[in-house]
């Protein structure tokens, strides 16, 4: 008989928690660049990239949303490391449930005036602050639990992580951690694409649907935050 793989690595608590994650932040960057006039909400490298094309193509309104995008995550960013000062498991439990207070404000946001319609610029702004302000939270939540390589709000790191370590394993024999590192990884993203895909189908369908994944897949972290595995995430060297 095999033995069964050492408890560092197999797929855990963490690993359902990030890929609800995942899952909120594709939906936000999917409704976002959809219904908010082409912005990203967690992804600041694409948006940045807009932000130079409206700037070199002089569409000031367009510039300015991916500035309120840019500056909400900032602050999100700031917001979170202020909550999650030290590691510990009460901390990410009120770091997500800021993450959620400010999704809910989002959601609450469309329920009353739907989306933006035509030049409703002070609306967009109101409803681009909010998700990105909860998409810089979330960035200090991933990195507080701590799996490498999975930082839930972009993924082009990511897929760079995903193709070394299996370069890493096939040429210098590092053998099943390391492919376990890219099996997790793979999962994050490929969680990631599937909530990309399935949000936009149901914005095109069903939009009501639509709008409630990003604060579902939070809520359904914190379930698992909350429940009997808990765990305390590992601590980050480094700034955060």
């Amino acid at each position: 008989m095999s033995k069964p793989p050492p408890s560092h690595e197999r797929f855990d608590q963490r690993d359902a928690t990030l890929g609800f994650l995942a899952l909120a932040a594709s939906a936000t960057d999917v409704i976002a660049f959809v219904k908010l006039d082409n912005v990203f909400t967690s992804a600041m490298t694409g948006n940045t990239a807009l932000l130079g094309l409206a700037l070199g193509q002089g569409h000031i309104a367009a510039a300015f949303n991916s500035l309120v995008a840019l500056g909400g995550y900032i602050g999100g960013v700031a917001l979170g490391a202020l909550i999650h000062a030290r590691d510990k498991q009460r901390e990410l439990i009120l770091t997500l449930l800021a993450e959620i207070l400010l999704l809910g404000a989002w959601y609450f946001l469309w329920l009353v005036n739907g989306f933006p319609q035509g030049h409703g610029q002070v609306l967009l702004y109101a409803m681009i602050l909010p998700l990105s302000l909860a998409m810089g939270v979330q960035s200090v939540v991933a990195r507080r639990i701590n799996v490498e390589g999975i930082p839930t709000v972009v993924f082009t790191s990511t897929l760079t992580s995903i193709v070394m370590t299996l370069m890493h394993a096939t040429v210098r024999g590092r053998g099943a951690t390391s492919l376990f590192n890219a099996k997790r990884q793979s999962l994050a993203f490929l969680t990631y694409a599937a909530g990309a895909s399935f949000t936009a189908l149901l914005l095109w369908r069903w939009p009501g649907l639509a709008v409630g994944i990003p604060l579902l897949g939070l809520v359904l972290a914190l379930v698992l935050c909350l429940g009997p595995s808990r765990f305390i995430p590992k601590r980050q060297t480094g700034v955060l």
